[in-house]
């Protein structure tokens, strides 16, 4: 069990502070101890109310230092995500991310800046789907590696590809 001012991750909001540990009943619910999550760049304020025992929604650790290094060294290239199938990509990429296997994720994400380079030099788009998987798997992994490498959310790209020396 975590414990107020605990940094993690919870999926679908990204890095939150536990603001407190409650005990409440809500409209039909029985009572239960419920995490009070604030978004940590979530400027808007929204206060997300998670119960302790979820078994759906895993609130978990943030990486450290040391974990993020290794997250980035077995973010191997040689096996490729990529489908030409445009309807089995977005499949295939829809349940990396349901998965939430941040190695994966970052894969998943590199391969698609690629793409984009690549379709960008043939004065191509990327499909919209896939924008959009990379707004969602960015968005779920960009926020933890810029608080535990404490940087800024918009240096993380530049950052993974410097570490693991791509150039787009």
């Amino acid at each position: 069990m975590y414990k107020t001012g605990d940094i993690v991750m919870y999926p679908g909001t990204g890095v939150c502070r536990i603001e407190d540990i409650v005990t409440q009943k809500f409209a039909r619910t029985e009572e239960k101890t419920y995490y009070v999550l604030r978004g940590v760049y979530d400027n808007a304020g929204t206060t997300i109310y998670c119960p302790v025992d979820n078994e759906n929604i895993k609130v978990r650790k943030l990486l450290s230092k040391e974990g993020v290094s290794l997250l980035i060294k077995n973010a191997s290239r040689e096996e490729k995500l990529w489908v030409d199938n445009d309807n089995e990509r977005k499949k295939i990429f829809s349940a990396i991310l349901k998965e939430g296997d941040r190695t994966k994720i970052l894969k998943l994400i590199i391969e698609i800046h690629e793409k984009q380079a690549e379709k960008e030099s043939e004065g191509k788009k990327l499909h919209l789907s896939d924008e959009k998987i990379l707004v969602q798997a960015e968005k779920a992994i960009h926020e933890e590696l810029a608080y535990s490498m404490d940087i800024k959310v918009d240096e993380v790209a530049a950052f993974v590809m410097k570490e693991m020396n791509v150039e787009l």
